[in-house]
């Protein structure tokens, strides 16, 4: 199995000295006074792996960012994460880097673990671990979920509280209702088998559910019964509807018919209407221009009259008119031929001769035309009669087939509103048999169904562990025999018999820490799953002041620390408020904080 190897954590800030501390492949001791960073320490490099907050503290005012170097222990490669102090995004960084971002990530991963979408940091890193999609139990009834990288990260970052806390280890989540999936990552850590699906079973909540279902289910089938208008059975409507199909078939048939005969006979009375249209505009335009032709023809007579009379008074001046000036020029009697008033008149009747006949003409071709108009006019009068008489014959034609389609509309109108009934209760009948089939398969549930348990650790691999963490206490001189033994149903871990809920703290401490360097250890030999790295606050004490003299048998805190040292299994990070053994200060790195000695007052600068 692959695992993780923590190279570095670090803050940066814009125009700020970066904070940082390196860490040992093999052991890293962060010590010195409380109050100096310490355990800030810890719950970055939590933060960094996927936890929500990171507290702030006055000393991180300025910074932005964090980096946390990871080296693939398989491949050698290292690679970043960045995240900002308050930030909702991890980004990944190909390569060792320590100083405030420049260029583009290589991926930006959210926070939230899930099972469908792959960029988030939890399947990230479990991908490495090659633990991606490994299932865990939710419950007794066989509900599963996959693992996620912050299932791991409870049983390898231990903060101080949870190190004291009398709550078993294995109940890394801290949370009441997670009991069994706590219980079944630790079962997936120690085989390396994830959870197989398998039946699940009901709980008493859905049982009263499933129960309250049936009843609701009666309800709506009582409720729809009495909604149906008929106590026909669901085959008699069909066959019901069948046979009205056919009859409203038929009906319809013999209505298309009648209105397709209907439809023609007003096609033909439109087209007679549109004729007669055409004909009355004609025949008022022959009106209009008979009249016209009526009052010329009056001036052409009233014309003739005039140039009658005109002949006639010429012939009378022509001759009453003998001496003096001439009636037609004006001309003097001395100025006068002889016999000139005679050849004037004689000229104006021949010009009124030939004035009248031009007229005349006129007269007679004016009314030649007038009597070819006024036939005109007859016969489209004529026209007009017979269409509108062919359009009574149609209308009445169209009243027969009106009295014909009436009934039939009707009847139709009545059997789709029985075929709408007869469909309605069908719907109803339908409803009726999903809401019994439902009901049905909610019967078919066992009411008592076998209760489902999850599959318990091998008992040979539980003694294996057992035997693996007595050794540790062992190397680390803990007082007493340090028989380690487990109980699967409680999750409870006993050492020489004494439940570790019942120890002092700085017991339930070292036993949580054993436990914890059991579990890498036990994974590392048999090649199983694990992160491959071990986060312990206070293992060996929970609280010391600045300059504060404290004595505590010198043999377990060097025999733990020279045990850890010795430990080439897993990747080790201790944060304690002890001093390590001067003989350990050469062969491990050291980050003392605010004691003896000490270069710096905590993590960030002062």
């Amino acid at each position: 199995m692959s695992t993780l190897i923590l190279v570095h954590l670090t803050s940066v800030g814009p125009d700020k000295q970066s904070a940082s501390v390196d860490f040992d492949p093999h052991l890293t001791v962060i010590y010195g006074a409380s109050e100096s960073g310490k355990s800030y320490i810890v719950e970055a490099i939590d933060y960094m792996l996927g936890a929500t907050k990171l507290k702030s503290i006055e000393e991180a005012e300025g910074y932005t960012h964090i980096l946390l170097g990871i080296r693939q222990e398989k491949t050698g490669d290292v690679f970043t994460l960045c995240r900002e102090l308050d930030g909702n995004k991890v980004e990944v960084f190909e390569g060792d880097l320590r100083s405030l971002p420049t260029r583009q990530p290589n991926q930006t991963l959210n926070l939230k673990h899930s099972p469908t979408a792959e960029n988030n940091v939890s399947r990230y890193l479990l991908k490495i671990l090659g633990l991606d999609g490994k299932h865990v139990l939710q419950n007794a009834r066989r509900k599963l979920r996959t693992l996620s990288f912050r299932d791991l990260a409870h049983l390898s970052i231990i903060h101080d509280t949870p190190m004291a806390d009398p709550r078993s280890p294995v109940l890394a989540s801290g949370m009441k209702t997670k009991e069994t999936e706590d219980k079944s990552v630790f079962r997936l850590l120690l085989t390396g088998v994830d959870e197989p699906e398998g039946p699940t079973g009901a709980s008493e909540v859905e049982k009263k559910v499933g129960k309250g279902k049936i009843d609701l289910l009666d309800q709506l089938i009582t409720d729809t019964a009495r909604s149906l208008t008929t106590e026909s059975s669901e085959t008699d409507l069909k066959a019901q509807l069948a046979r009205l199909e056919k009859t409203l078939s038929k009906a319809s048939a013999d209505t298309s018919e009648l209105i397709t005969q209907r439809n023609a006979l007003i096609a033909r009375d439109r087209i007679l209407q549109t004729q007669a249209g055409a004909n009355d505009e004609r025949a008022g335009e022959l009106r209009t221009l008979i009249g016209r032709f009526g009052l010329l023809r009056q001036q052409y007579e009233s014309d003739l009259d005039r140039l009658r009379m005109v002949a006639e008074a010429g012939s009378l001046l022509g001759y009453f008119f003998r001496e003096g000036p001439c009636i037609f020029c004006g001309a003097e009697p001395e100025h006068q031929q002889p016999g000139h008033q005679m050849a004037e008149a004689d000229q104006l009747q021949i010009a009124v001769v030939a004035e009248a006949n031009k007229t005349n003409e006129l007269h007679a071709d004016l009314l030649t035309t007038m009597e070819d108009l006024g036939e005109q006019l007859s016969q489209l009068e004529g026209e007009n009669a017979s269409i509108t008489a062919a359009s009574r014959l149609i209308k009445e034609e169209i009243g027969t087939l009106d009295g014909q389609l009436a009934p039939l509309n009707e009847d139709a109108r009545a059997l789709d509103a029985l075929r709408t009934k007869i469909q309605a209760n069908l719907a109803l009948h339908a409803q009726i048999q999903r809401l019994e089939n439902l009901k049905a398969t909610l019967s078919n549930t066992p009411s008592t169904p076998t209760p489902v348990l999850p599959d318990g650790i091998p008992a040979a691999t539980i003694v294996e562990f057992e035997q693996t963490m007595h050794a540790i206490l062992k190397s680390w001189q803990i007082p007493g025999d340090n028989l380690v033994s487990y109980n699967q149903k409680t999750a409870e871990i006993s050492v020489d018999n004494r439940p570790r809920s019942s120890r002092g703290r700085g017991m339930r401490s070292i036993i949580h820490a054993a436990f914890t360097m059991a579990l890498a250890h036990y994974a590392a030999e048999r090649d199983l799953p694990h992160p491959g790295f071990v986060v312990l606050d206070s293992p060996l004490l929970t609280y010391r002041e600045p300059d504060e003299d404290f004595k505590m048998p010198r043999n377990v805190i060097g025999h733990f620390y020279r045990a850890l040292h010795a430990e080439r299994s897993a990747q080790v990070i201790v944060v304690e408020n002890i001093d390590p053994p001067q003989d350990l200060k050469a062969r491990v790195t050291l980050h003392p904080f605010h004691t003896s000695g000490a270069e710096r007052m905590g993590f960030y600068p002062v």
